[in-house]
């Protein structure tokens, strides 16, 4: 039984497979299946684990357009756009960056009217300046896990 890195390892266990019984868990860690159901209670706790959801094949549900957009924002408009961009559903992540734009936005369409729509409800809030987008042609990777180290635990998950 070892405690070294379990937070980490619990969590790449979870990101390969959120479906596993605490008892599968619980042999592969080498440790009790209370021990990960508490370590567990304690990164949600925490906030580390928000929730554990399926991953889906969009395109096979009919969203295989994926666009990005870039969106120049006045100043004092930006919070509303980028409140009014988080609330529309077929968005899948909206980023405040920096640099020539001050927003992207990725989203899924079922098809280029859909896509069309979409940039011109965004054309048409206060305060936009302008966008650019632009269609995502293939996604050799596309993933939101990130490959987490072991020397991480100790300063992350306190």
């Amino acid at each position: 039984m070892t405690y070294q890195n379990l937070d980490i390892r619990l969590i790449r266990e979870l990101q390969d497979d959120a479906r596993q019984s605490l008892r599968k868990l619980a042999r592969k860690l080498d440790v009790s299946p209370s021990t990960v159901s508490k370590r567990l209670d304690g990164l949600k706790e925490r906030g580390v684990i928000t929730g554990f959801r399926p991953v889906v094949d969009y395109a096979k549900l009919g969203f295989s357009l994926v666009a990005v957009t870039r969106i120049k924002a006045r100043g004092e408009a930006l919070q509303n756009v980028v409140d009014s961009l988080v609330e529309d559903p077929r968005l899948t992540q909206v980023y405040e960056i920096t640099g020539e734009f001050d927003v992207m936005a990725i989203g899924r369409f079922r098809d280029e009217q859909e896509m069309n729509r979409e940039i011109k409800r965004v054309l048409n809030l206060p305060g936009i300046e302008g966008t650019n987008t632009s269609i995502v042609l293939s996604s050799p990777k596309e993933t939101l896990d990130v490959e987490i180290d072991e020397d991480l635990e100790a300063e992350a998950l306190t």
